[in-house]
């Protein structure tokens, strides 16, 4: 879609504004000088009719000083537009339409013959002599009239428009920016209340909607802006919800996890203040709390390794390590707790990488992981069973596969293996001291390491457990 900013939008209206209006205009002009002789008379029209006038009362000469002349001669007369008197030789009035005095006496009315005077305004009098046959001056007939567009046409709003119409480009410019201004107006306003009820919404806690302006102005940045913000908020709030639904259960969990443990203990701790506790159940009380406590220590002690992965401060601290020689080192660690259960283990290690064998990895938490997994595996596989760990150096990443020959995985432990207190087997977790974090701090490892992690079964029986690591 085409960028539309709201400058570009202004000064698109603004020409438009006045284009229509100057259009709208001349139209209006055409129109009114084709119509003008319809309408109005022009300033001269009864200027030009007193000349006729003249012309026809000069031929009855002297007979207009009669009264009797006035019918005859308002019938001569426009019924609007022109008034008249006639005076005598000496400047009275005789009759007429026309009662202001303008000539004084008969001086004025010698010296004002054949002219015009104004008498204000745009009106004016004309002053013609009368004579009789032999040319003798016997008075004078004065016409007043104005030199004024006069009304032709009967309807009134008609000529009103008529005379108003220098106004009309005003009027255009007035009428074309409402209509354009509301216009603007409008789109400026819906992505303006979209933001208002976004923020009304918010305000009220609300972050379950979508902010949708598909227009492509300066405001869709804004509203694109303002939808990212309300997505990052609601993203936000349900992390803080699930961590503090994650902060309760794993309160929960340890809570339960370590009652058992603790029960046992406060028991046989009580039995043996028993003063008749017979003398060979001493040692295996005694081993039994040993046995409890230590489970307790592992549980607060992996809590306390979660705390610290999870922490919003926790940090990779990365160092110069040859994997190969490291993996060689913690397989004699890991034979020897194989054999202590009459299990087998080897390992297997492929180096294809061609360049530097020497990368930089937290060793301390990739060693966690791998004990972990080893574990694990350690803790499912039953005596004459087989371990192996698998190890493919890769110039980008470092792939590791522990594969035995145990239990496997049901399809429950597959969905849920690396979630945070899942056991499994709950009775052999319980034997085995198994605090359920294990396989979920080693996912967290992992993924901190841009890896990922994800368990299968072996054929025919036992389970794999893969993941990978990406050095810095």
């Amino acid at each position: 879609m085409k960028y539309k900013s709201f400058r570009r939008q202004f000064i698109i209206t603004f020409i438009k504004i006045l284009v229509l209006s100057l259009m709208f205009s001349l139209l209006s002009f055409i129109i009114w000088f084709a119509t003008f002789d319809h309408i109005s008379y022009p300033a001269n029209h009864y200027e030009n009719l007193i000349v006729d006038i003249v012309e026809e009362i000069g031929k009855g000469h002297d007979g207009i000083i009669d009264k009797n002349y006035k019918n005859k001669m308002e019938k001569m007369l426009p019924n609007e537009g022109i008034l008249y008197q006639v005076l005598d030789k000496d400047g009275n009035i005789l009759y007429g339409t026309f009662n202001t005095k303008i000539i004084k006496d008969k001086k004025e009315l010698a010296t004002s013959l054949n002219s015009t005077k104004s008498i204000g305004g745009n009106s004016f009098a004309r002053i013609d002599p009368i004579l009789d046959t032999k040319g003798s001056i016997k008075g004078a007939v004065i016409f007043n009239y104005r030199l004024a567009p006069t009304q032709k046409t009967h309807n009134t709003a008609l000529f009103l428009l008529s005379n108003s119409i220098i106004f009309f480009p005003f009027i255009f410019i007035i009428v074309f920016t409402f209509i354009y201004a509301k216009k603007l107006s409008k789109e400026i306003n819906t992505p303006v209340n979209i933001l208002l009820d976004a923020s009304e919404k918010i305000k009220s806690k609300n972050l379950d909607f979508n902010i949708e302006y598909s227009e492509n102005n300066e405001f869709t940045k804004l509203c694109n802006a303002f939808e990212e913000m309300r997505i990052n908020l609601k993203n936000s709030l349900i992390k803080q919800w699930e961590l503090e639904q994650n902060r309760r259960e794993n309160i929960a969990n340890i809570a339960h996890d370590l009652k058992t443990p603790l029960t046992i203990i406060s028991t046989y701790s009580e039995a043996l203040m028993d003063d008749n506790i017979k003398q060979n159940k001493f040692k295996d009380y005694v081993e039994v709390i040993k046995r409890n406590n230590e489970r307790a220590l592992i549980l607060l002690d992996d809590m306390n390794k979660i705390s610290n992965i999870e922490s919003p401060n926790f940090i990779l601290e990365p160092i110069d390590v040859n994997i190969v020689e490291f993996l060689n080192v913690k397989e004699k660690d890991y034979r020897l707790l194989c054999q202590e259960k009459g299990i087998n283990f080897k390992i297997d290690i492929i180096d294809s990488r061609e360049n530097n064998f020497i990368d930089k990895f937290d060793i301390k938490s990739i060693e966690q992981v791998l004990d972990n997994c080893i574990s694990n595996s350690i803790r499912y596989t039953g005596k004459n069973g087989c371990i192996e760990l698998v190890v493919l150096c890769k110039d980008e990443k470092i792939e590791f596969s522990i594969i035995d020959t145990g239990k496997g995985f049901t399809k429950e432990d597959l969905k849920n293996i690396f979630n945070k207190f899942y056991k499994g087997d709950k009775s052999r977790s319980f034997k085995t001291g198994n605090s359920g974090l294990g396989m979920y701090i080693a996912k967290t490892i992992v993924e901190k390491h841009g890896g990922n992690i994800y368990a299968e079964n072996n054929s025919p029986k036992g389970a794999i457990i893969k993941f990978s690591i990406k050095p810095f």
